[in-house]
């Protein structure tokens, strides 16, 4: 049955077209269902304002018009793409200099064996700043580590690739996933209110929190269920398999950290003196924080940051030895980013004809108006859009696709019933991140496959899914659970931000 099911996921995941191709399609479906629809006088009436909102054709004069015009606007003025830049710009530069692996490998190799589990799910959830380098990373070294204090490596490897994808959504910091999931939703709440503006940090006070959560249940998850069961399989004897070598930290890398962290205090420091005063010009006219310049600011402050320490690091190590080295690094970086500003190019025509169509905002009354008259609103409401968004990410692994085809949807129509468009994509972020790890379609899943596989040669996709999958669907209950209890407690999201904008 295992076997059927991985085969039908993935003969419907290898038909679906690469998300460009995909997208493209898409704008070509909204110029055509545009031009029916306006042929047919489509409209809605909103309720928010009154107004009549009538479908507009794209194959019209002015249509045509806006297409030929708007590419380059469309693409330049998409909320996202200076966001991700600069905020790869700082991340990159520190992961280049080799300061994201260092704390890997401190924050896993140097744990305590009793707290070794807990320590690989916050290093591994965290580690998502890190961005692909995760995976690449943690998995292989948790599986040594666990290996070197006598345990079942392929846990390790599974607590790893649980924590890097399961909890990738889930952060103590800032990522370069906040940022283009915060201008994906933007871009989408102004098909509904042009001032619409969704922040990097909207989600945190919940985000940061449901870090422990997770790495708590991860553990309990591993330790209870995942290693006594590999434990059970493994033939009595067993020599492990591996060629990976304890890693130490060179003199150079240990001067490297302390001075970072000194960094940190000082950035910190300079950050509070800045913001702390009631006349600070990073406060608003009241003199508060929510929603101030300061909030507005966490980007380029973030961006600071990082090449501060990256900067550190990269001088005490050599990795940085003349002021050439910073901008190649920092391109370094960019680079990596090149399929992303692709996916970009296409997503922003996408949305662009969404808007202009008035598709948007007829799809969004239309189907609020379905979700009150049939009252499924609320916790129901709220259940239904995770396990939806669980389920498409199985078949679309990738956050970014994924998000941008559901949010011109999804966001404006819950804003018309009243969510806030930050609550949204909170809800989906607990659905993009559960079932990445039951996922054949994630390109990491045949990488932790072949991991594992050097600790357990017999190892196939079945055993994965099984292996993986309690971790799953503890994270999609828990997450879920955590979220609803949030809601109980009445508690902001973020600075400012509750699940009813109103």
């Amino acid at each position: 049955m295992m076997q059927s099911v991985l085969s039908s996921i993935e003969r419907v995941g290898n038909k679906l077209p690469h998300p460009f191709i995909l997208f493209t399609i898409l704008a070509v479906v909204v110029v055509v269902v545009s031009a029916l629809l306006a042929a047919f006088g489509v409209s809605a009436v909103n309720p928010q304002t009154g107004d009549t909102v009538y479908v507009q054709s794209l194959l019209s004069g002015d249509g045509i018009e806006f297409m030929l015009t708007s590419v380059v606007s469309n693409f330049v003025n998409f909320p996202p793409l200076g966001l991700i830049l600069v905020v790869m710009f700082g991340i990159g530069l520190a992961d280049k200099v080799g300061l994201m692996s260092t704390l890997m490998q401190v924050s896993v190799a140097k744990a305590p064996p009793s707290l070794l589990t807990f320590c690989v799910f916050m290093a591994g959830i965290c580690g998502s700043i890190a961005s692909d380098a995760n995976y690449l990373i943690l998995i292989p070294l948790a599986a040594m580590v666990y290996y070197s204090v006598g345990r079942h490596p392929v846990a390790g490897a599974a607590a790893a690739y649980a924590a890097a994808g399961a909890g990738f959504d889930a952060s103590l910091f800032i990522t370069v996933g906040d940022a283009l999931f915060a201008g994906i939703t933007t871009d989408a709440a102004r098909l509904v209110d042009p001032d619409a503006y969704v922040s990097p940090v909207d989600n945190y006070y919940f985000v940061a929190c449901s870090v422990f959560v997770l790495a708590i249940v991860g553990t309990l998850i591993v330790d209870k269920v995942v290693e006594p069961r590999l434990q059970r399989t493994l033939p009595m004897g067993k020599d492990f398999k591996t060629d990976i070598v304890k890693p130490e930290l060179a003199d150079d890398e240990k001067r490297g950290l302390k001075r970072v962290g000194i960094a940190t205090l000082i950035y910190l420091a300079l950050v509070a003196i800045a913001v702390l005063p009631e006349a600070s010009p990073l406060r608003n006219d009241e003199g508060g924080l929510i929603p101030s310049p300061f909030l507005s600011s966490l980007v380029p402050l973030l961006f600071g940051y990082f090449v501060t320490i990256g900067l550190v690091y990269g001088i005490a190590t050599g990795k940085i030895n003349s002021s050439r080295d910073v901008p190649q690094r920092m391109a370094e970086s960019a680079s990596d980013l090149a399929p992303t500003l692709v996916l970009f190019f296409a997503i922003a025509q996408f949305i662009a004809y969404f808007r202009w169509s008035e598709l948007g905002q007829y799809i969004a009354i239309e189907g609020s108006s379905i979700l009150q008259s049939t009252g499924f609103t609320g916790l129901p409401l709220v259940g239904a859009f995770i396990a939806m968004s669980a389920i498409l990410n199985v078949f679309m692994t990738s956050g970014s696709a994924q998000w941008a085809l559901m949010a011109p949807v999804f966001v404006p129509m819950l804003m018309m019933i009243d969510f806030d468009p930050a609550f949204v994509l909170a809800m989906f972020r607990i659905g993009d991140s559960s079932t990445n790890i039951i996922s054949p379609m994630s390109p990491y899943f045949s990488v932790a496959l072949v991991y594992m596989q050097r600790y357990k040669p017999d190892m196939g996709l079945g055993t994965l899914i099984a292996t993986m999958l309690p971790l799953a669907a503890s994270f999609l209950l828990a997450w879920s659970a955590f979220l609803m209890f949030w809601l109980a407690m009445g508690w902001p999201i973020g600075p400012g931000v509750y699940m009813m904008a109103n």
